[in-house]
């Protein structure tokens, strides 16, 4: 009878360790996946007043590029503070992409525009792709390469 609760501790106590040893295989795993390590930055920069929050996206493609944002393969919202928002995309798929940023600084959700569709919010994309005559900048233009690891894109904001 002794021997049957001492072997019965052994299998706890054993269980116990294997159950302790599982975070740290499943940090093994993390190591060995390769999109663990795809960050993808965006900083925008020329922030001229900390008020609002930055809206960031990134498109995989033309639709809806650069002003819905809902259309966006990925996107996020960051609190402004200071001169300088940094968005970032943990775990990014590799590929072509277009970012598009926009301050919404009365908080609405969306980004303002006047009665002829000009922004009137401060916005920016990728490249730092110029507008069009009558319309925004072009997927083609503001598009570039993805190929993983942490790297970062810089945005500057306009202020139309």
């Amino acid at each position: 009878m002794v021997w049957t609760k001492m072997a019965s501790a052994t299998v706890v106590a054993t269980a116990l360790l294997g159950s302790l040893s599982l975070p740290s295989s499943l940090e093994a795993q993390v190591d060995t996946d390769p999109a663990a390590k795809n960050v993808l930055t965006l900083e925008v920069r020329g922030v001229r007043e900390s008020v609002g929050r930055m809206a960031c996206a990134l498109f995989w493609e033309n639709k809806g590029f650069p002003r819905k944002h809902r259309r966006a393969l990925r996107r996020t919202w960051v609190e402004v503070k200071g001169k300088t928002v940094t968005c970032v995309f943990k775990r990014t798929g590799l590929g072509e992409y277009a970012a598009s940023v926009f301050l919404d600084k009365n908080g609405n959700g969306k980004l303002d525009t006047n009665a002829i569709g000009s922004p009137k919010e401060p916005w920016g994309v990728s490249q730092d792709a110029r507008s069009k005559r009558f319309g925004p900048p072009l997927y083609n233009d503001a598009k570039f390469d993805y190929q993983g690891g942490a790297v970062t894109i810089p945005i500057t904001l306009k202020y139309d």
